[in-house]
């Protein structure tokens, strides 16, 4: 019998033991991945330092470049396994770091007592390893032959032979043997016909590094992506989540870990002239394993057939069990011209940035895109999330912008009535001519063709919100974060919906939360000086705070900032209602609602309102938006 030494660190009733690799409280073990335990250990050992978080991203990936992303999600489970949602053991210092804020005590005394035995000269040493937490096990302790065979996703436990042999090899060497041999087993009548549920298509890399293929290199991913989305037992991760890897050299197994995807689908771009070169590659997240590979080469004339071809190939790959309808869908594309596919790309490739400029700029090109295909439905519904887009900036009056919407919506659904994209889009027309009820029926429509429609289930639960229904509202939240956990915009519509329900700690924590996951963000241009929706908000503070001098100034600026731009009246009536000047404010509601300001559909739940509520006026403006009958 042998004795080792046992390491162990005590902290808020909680046991780290160092040298079992585990966590417990009493008597119950707490399960914790690999990442997570080594970011606990670190802190643990750190106890009341400021470790920035470059320092704690050295200290558990120092050969691997990773995001903050990595680094948050980690932490997360760490606090969850803790039940530190409050942050009171692992407090964040924001933009700066993490401090470990709880007293730690040094328990080394005890000791692991491991049983050995010998059997005909083989000295077997019989210890459980216990899996990280993700029904993985630690596979650096196992014999190579049995690493190469063995699938991770399998094992709960295992038993660990260490062979000391002294004679009669050949034992040792039979039992090594089996243990291959069933894990082989395994692996070959288990693994080949699982169906993937869950995947992430990955921006293609632009191997030319020339900044005006992203277009193209970001089209493919983005259409591929938009074919599996319509597949209803697919989870498929929408751009906006899997763009933020973009550039970036991260392990597959983290990225899947982050998106809570099976499989990746990666890809690199290749242009000379004419021709176009696209290697692919489908990884399982969950080891690293090689699943599928092709190279495909074709002419940029003929780049529509090889994003068709490239999402059946993929759908062949994930082993989904498709029907006809199912098959023709993947396969469905919406333009024969290339030049008119190659616009809209570039539409939606200047329509993410969301920027003014940029969404002029995307306006131009899904014109171009209906120019050369005048049937092109995909294309009007750009268009018409692009004005839609602009209205809602405040940089287009809604007056101007409405009439353009109605258009393309209505074009849009004309030519293809099974088109998610075009009911999204009609929804919007019905919202603006304050239908509440029919933008409704139109945003279940989109979600009932496209249950990974996220940007439709997030205008669908801004829209619960305003219809005072906000545990249906919450549903949808949760759903859009299950679709995309790391999407910034979801995580900051949950800090919104908080905010509206008047729970101001969740709502703060969220949207720390949010900008802690990343800062390049749209929110970020939503704060700047010269937004006339944040410069409102800051003038409501300074009326409600007593600072009616400051509340003035922030009036005056609205009005200058409308000689260059479009300010939404609302924007008025807010201060106006934060200094108690109920007919002013009343007035500037109700250009807002002549002028078709979305913004008014929120009145009910914006609690910066309350001061006007007991008004009949109130009641009357709530009528006309369509809050009340």
């Amino acid at each position: 019998m042998q004795k080792l030494s046992n390491r162990r660190r005590s902290f808020d009733g909680f046991t780290l033991d160092l040298t079992r690799g585990c966590l417990s409280r009493g008597t119950q073990e707490i399960k914790l991945p690999p990442k997570p335990y080594d970011a606990l250990k670190y802190l643990v050992e750190n106890p009341g330092r400021l470790i920035s978080k470059a320092e704690l991203i050295q200290a558990l990936w120092p050969d691997t470049a990773v995001t903050d992303d990595s680094l948050v999600q980690c932490l997360r489970e760490v606090r969850r396994a803790l039940g530190d949602e409050a942050q009171q053991i692992i407090k964040t210092v924001p933009r700066r770091g993490y401090i470990f804020d709880k007293e730690v005590r040094d328990n080394a005394s005890s000791a692991l007592t491991t049983y050995t035995e010998e059997t005909s000269g083989v000295q077997l040493i019989i210890e459980e390893e216990e899996t990280d937490g993700l029904r993985r096990v630690d596979t650096a302790a196992l014999p190579d032959a049995t690493v190469s065979l063995l699938p991770e996703y399998k094992a709960t436990s295992i038993t660990r032979l260490t062979t000391a042999i002294t004679q009669h090899w050949w034992i040792a060497s039979v039992g090594l043997a089996t243990v291959a041999l069933g894990a082989a087993a395994i692996f070959y009548f288990t693994r080949p016909g699982e169906a993937i549920d869950s995947v992430a298509v990955m921006p293609f890399v632009n191997v030319n590094a020339d900044p005006n293929v992203d277009y193209l290199s970001e089209g493919i991913s983005d259409s591929i992506i938009n074919s599996l989305s319509e597949l209803p037992n697919l989870k498929v991760s929408s751009f906006n989540s899997v763009l933020r890897y973009k550039g970036k050299q991260k392990d597959p197994q983290a990225i899947g870990h982050d998106l809570n995807v099976r499989a990746l689908l990666m890809g690199r771009l290749t242009r000379h002239g004419d021709d176009i070169s696209i290697s692919s590659e489908l990884i399982d997240a969950r080891d690293n394993r090689h699943l599928w590979g092709q190279k495909y080469n074709y002419k940029l004339a003929d780049i529509v057939a090889l994003q068709e071809e490239i999402s059946r190939d993929i759908t062949r790959q994930l082993r989904l069990r498709l029907s006809s309808a199912e098959q023709k869908q993947v396969a469905k594309h919406y333009t024969e011209s290339t030049e008119a596919q190659e616009a809209y790309w570039k539409g939606r490739y200047h329509l993410r940035k969301l920027i003014p400029q940029e969404l002029q700029e995307s306006i131009r090109y899904f014109n171009r895109a209906i120019e050369l295909d005048p049937k092109f439905a995909l294309a009007y519904a750009g268009l018409a999330s692009a004005y839609s887009t602009l209205g809602a900036r405040g940089t287009l009056s809604p007056m101007e912008a409405y009439p353009k919407v109605i258009a393309a919506a209505t074009k849009a659904l004309e030519l293809d009535d099974t088109l998610a994209e075009a009911h999204h889009a009609q929804a919007r027309v019905k919202r603006d001519n304050w239908d509440l009820a029919g933008a409704e029926r139109e945003l279940k429509r989109a979600i009932e063709l496209n249950g990974n429609y996220a940007e439709a289930r997030h205008n669908y639960s801004h829209l619960l919100i305003a219809l005072g229904r906000p545990a249906e509202s919450l549903s949808e939240s949760k759903r859009l974060l299950e679709i995309d956990p790391l999407d910034l915009t979801w995580n900051a519509h949950l800090g919104w919906y908080y905010l509206r329900m008047r729970q101001y700690d969740q709502a703060i924590k969220k949207c720390l939360g949010t900008l802690e996951m990343g800062e390049n963000f749209w929110s970020h241009y939503y704060l700047l000086r010269g937004n006339p929706e944040a410069t409102a908000a800051l003038g409501h503070a300074y009326a409600v705070s007593g600072q009616k001098g400051e509340a003035l100034k922030v009036l005056e600026e609205l009005k200058e900032y409308s000689k260059h731009q479009y300010v939404s009246p609302d924007n008025q009536a807010l201060i106006y209602a934060g200094l108690g000047e109920k007919n002013e404010a009343f007035e500037q509601l109700q250009k807002a609602y002549d002028e078709r300001a979305g913004q008014l559909i929120y009145i009910s739940v914006d609690p910066r309102f309350d001061t006007l509520r007991s008004d009949p006026r109130f009641e009357n403006l709530r009528r006309l938006v369509g809050l009340a009958p």
